[in-house]
């Protein structure tokens, strides 16, 4: 039987090391020691999805202070079930038990500063399994550690999503609260012209 549990920090440790270190790159990891200490000052939570005991995917959140807004830090499907569905699956029964008041924000690399055709496409990929599971694309983007994200946002099926503007300035809030020493140094929420 499938379901979702709340990942306790040697839970948490443990996907890190089987897991984590695996599904991303070392530049996009951020130390264990920081996830175990923001989850035990209750601004980080994660999830596991599980049929019975065997991990189908996880996802990491890191909360705002209000507890209006969540960041999705990580999130990633067992590689041997990936393109089966369960991303999906798994990401729209979050948005019940995620405990942000308002929603969730996504970062997903642009497809337009893409190095090749073959990564813009996979970005691209990427930024679609996120809209085709109820997210939309806002009009902001942010330059972090020198990689641009399209920044996307999943509201709760109980609330209205907020006005573009709305969401932009919850976003720099959000940035400014998560990266308050490197903040428009090398962290730089911008409002894009266009949505893809």
């Amino acid at each position: 039987m499938k379901q979702i549990k709340e990942l306790k920090p040697d839970e948490l440790k443990q996907i890190y090391k089987t897991h984590v270190k695996e599904d991303f790159p070392r530049s996009e990891r951020r130390p264990y020691s920081s996830m175990e200490k923001m989850t035990n000052s209750g601004k980080y939570i994660s999830f596991g999805y599980y049929d019975n005991d065997s991990l189908l995917a996880y996802a990491c959140y890191i909360l705002t202070e209000n507890g209006m807004y969540a960041l999705l830090d990580y999130f990633a499907v067992v590689p041997k079930l990936r393109g089966h569905g369960i991303g999906s699956e798994f990401l729209q029964k979050l948005e019940g038990i995620l405990p942000a008041k308002s929603g969730a924000f996504i970062e997903a690399e642009s497809h337009d500063s893409a190095k090749s055709e073959e990564e813009a496409a996979l970005r691209q990929r990427r930024i679609h399994f996120y809209l085709s599971n109820g997210a939309v694309l806002t009009n902001t983007k942010c330059l972090l550690f020198g990689v641009d994200y399209n920044i996307l946002y999943i509201g709760r099926a109980d609330n209205t999503d907020p006005a573009p503007e709305q969401l932009h300035c919850a976003i720099e809030d959000l940035y400014r609260e998560i990266y308050r020493p490197v903040y428009g140094r090398l962290c730089k929420p911008y409002v894009q012209e266009e949505n893809l």
